[in-house]
């Protein structure tokens, strides 16, 4: 009997701690149930939250810009905390720019960019900012987020003590390039120098061989195509007149006298004051031809021929008087 007793109590113990850990389990089960979708629900607002970097190192007062961007989905909108500047140290923000927009349909994305300058060295740490999602009618929905945290490398190349931000020194205007522009002007000038050198020979070869070529011997040819161009139809007014470019084109060549621009007077004075042989005859051609061309006078084709027969023999004969 007294066995049967010990027995039942057992069973009764054991039926107890049974109930109660079922009863554990149901709450632990409960307890996970509510947890984990929340922790879900975080994880995926979490996951919607990007950070950006221009620079992951900078020296120090170097800029930094960083780009938030969190999308939110259909009957929502998230909204990034502003930054405080306390907070933040030691980065220095320079500038902010927020923009909300609809990414597809569906989708909205809330973007925030901040330009920060860097100060201290070594690595250092942007802290996190709060981000909240509220329903279309302004209520939070589940549990704020956070973007990820900003790390950056600060590169000391300034005294470790710099923690402002300073103003922009403007630019130095450059220094003149003496070292530059002496050879070059030097080269110019040089061979600005070695052209004018170079026109000088040229010239003076081309003036010896005018000299060398018999100026009388230039006219007679041309003196000989006047006379068989003449004989071709040539009028003897143009004859004339071509008589007369010939002869004070020799002139001046034979005597070095102005006589292609020069009057008839001019070349007269000339030819006198040189003692030129035969210079009343020479000046009687010009003259000639001189009425024919400003005076109206029809010469007929014998007188022109007479006129080309009369400079032939000038040339042959007019000569400078050796003193």
């Amino acid at each position: 009997m007294h066995f049967f007793v010990i027995v039942s109590r057992k069973s009764k113990l054991k039926r107890t701690v049974a109930r109660e850990c079922f009863l554990l389990l149901l709450f632990v089960n409960l307890f996970v149930a509510i947890l984990i979708p929340g922790r879900a629900a975080c994880d995926r607002k979490t996951d919607r939250i990007t950070v950006r970097l221009s620079a992951d190192s900078v020296y120090a007062g170097g800029r930094v810009r960083c780009l938030f961007t969190v999308h939110s989905l259909a009957g929502e909108h998230a909204e990034i905390a502003a930054v405080d500047s306390s907070a933040i140290r030691p980065f220095v923000l320079v500038s902010s720019k927020r923009v909300s927009g609809s990414l597809f349909q569906g989708v909205s994305q809330e973007r925030l960019e901040l330009e920060f300058a860097a100060f201290g060295s070594g690595p250092q740490t942007l802290p996190p900012l709060p981000v909240i999602f509220r329903d279309n009618s302004g209520r939070v929905t589940g549990t704020p987020g956070k973007t990820p945290p900003v790390r950056v490398f600060i590169k000391a190349m300034t005294d470790s003590s710099m923690h402002e931000l300073r103003p922009i020194k403007p630019l130095a205007a450059p220094d003149f390039p003496f070292f530059i522009f002496v050879p070059l002007v030097s080269f110019v000038l040089f061979a600005a120098g070695v052209v004018l050198l170079i026109l000088y020979f040229v010239r003076r070869r081309v003036h010896k061989s005018a000299e060398s070529v018999d100026p009388g011997q230039v006219a007679h040819r041309k003196l000989s195509k006047l006379t068989t161009r003449l004989s071709s139809g040539m009028t003897p007014s143009a004859c004339h007149d071509e008589l007369s470019a010939i002869m004070r084109e020799y002139l001046e060549r034979r005597f070095n006298i102005r006589a292609l621009e020069a009057v008839t007077q001019e070349i007269e004075r000339d030819l006198k004051k040189l003692e030129v042989a035969g210079r009343e005859s020479i000046i009687n051609l010009l003259r000639q031809a001189d009425l024919v061309k400003f005076a109206d006078s029809r010469p007929d084709l014998e007188e022109s021929r007479q006129s080309i027969h009369k400079a032939e023999q000038l040339i042959r004969s007019a000569r400078r008087p050796k003193r």
